[in-house]
């Protein structure tokens, strides 16, 4: 695999990027533990904490994250969601007004079917997992991060998988699923992991 060289002012720039995505991990815990020892047994949308999380992930990931294909640096940034409506409205509440470098980021609720729109990111839920083979040999996917929340997702062909853990929600990241999309995974991403697949 060809090395990118190495520029003090990107790494630099880069790092201040990557900071609140640390913050962000450290609060994890905390989130979870208020929800899970908070007693409330059926999950309203504004309420879904592993929505809310896997969101911020999501938002967090696509700016640690760069794509070579030059089309996916053109236009909207689309995060495309099967399934999970309470994850689709807290990406839209929270960070359809936002922007990845200077695309604008657009969310998209798609139907549950193996043709997809063409998305910078796409969660498959765990749901929708026998969908995934089928996915993948779409044409429109192939400069796809696909993220999903099931065990053995990265070995099917996920780049980001998210598990949950004791109080908190980790991810897990394939870079070898990535270099086949090719998507180059930003350090601290890899880093942060809670296991990384070379």
């Amino acid at each position: 695999m060809q090395r990118r060289a190495y520029h003090p002012a990107e790494s630099t720039k880069r790092s201040f990027r990557e900071q609140p995505f640390v913050l962000f991990l450290v609060s994890v815990p905390l989130l979870m533990a208020a929800v899970l020892f908070g007693g409330a047994t059926q999950r309203e949308p504004d309420k879904d904490t592993t929505a809310i999380i896997q969101a911020s992930y999501i938002y967090n990931i696509a700016k640690l994250v760069e794509w070579r294909e030059p089309a996916m640096r053109q236009g909207p940034f689309v995060i495309g969601v099967l399934g999970s409506d309470n994850l689709y409205r807290e990406l839209v509440n929270k960070y359809a007004t936002r922007s990845i470098g200077k695309q604008p980021i657009e969310v998209r609720k798609l139907p549950e079917m193996p043709e997809v729109d063409r998305c910078h990111i796409l969660f498959v839920p765990s749901a929708d997992k026998d969908l995934l083979a089928a996915i993948l040999r779409q044409e429109n996917t192939r400069s796809t991060l696909i993220i999903t929340d099931f065990p053995d997702a990265l070995a099917n062909g996920a780049v980001v998988n998210f598990i949950p853990a004791k109080n908190t929600l980790k991810y897990e990241i394939s870079l070898v699923n990535a270099e086949k999309h090719r998507i180059d995974v930003g350090l601290t991403l890899r880093q942060l992991a809670d296991k990384v697949v070379e």
